[in-house]
């Protein structure tokens, strides 16, 4: 479950109709049980890891940078996205898979959503608070 900064609501699924256009990336993306499978794995491994420090922090996009450069030298993640999905932001999509994978989680994380000057698109970072 994630809320924003306030802590005025908590968000505990994900409102398809009323996502911005660019969501249509990741929900292409999502079909694609093979890769979806495989970035969920390390996604949630990503979510198990910040559960366990004393303060539970994630940088999306550390995270997801981390994760598309294991995947290099170990699988042919990157050639099979770029071939399957030419039109999608791996980045992106990899950063819309988290915030799904965030609000399904049984805890609670406050979102805060960041733009860093420079990038065309925003990240976010989660993190829990009086752990």
């Amino acid at each position: 479950m994630i809320t924003g900064i306030d802590q005025k609501s908590i968000i505990k699924t994900l409102n398809r109709e009323s996502l911005p256009d660019y969501w249509g990336q990741y929900f292409v993306y999502e079909k694609d049980i093979e890769l979806y499978e495989l970035t969920e794995t390390a996604l949630l491994e990503v979510i198990e890891s910040a559960k366990g420090m004393s303060k539970p922090f994630i940088d999306s996009k550390i995270a997801i940078g981390k994760i598309l450069t294991e995947f290099g030298p170990k699988s042919n993640f990157h050639r099979q996205f770029s071939e399957r999905h030419q039109e999608l932001h791996k980045e992106q999509v990899l950063g819309m898979q988290l915030y799904k994978l965030m609000i399904e989680d049984r805890d609670v994380w406050i979102f805060h959503e960041t733009q860093h000057v420079g990038h065309v698109f925003p990240n976010a970072t989660y993190f829990q608070q009086g752990k």
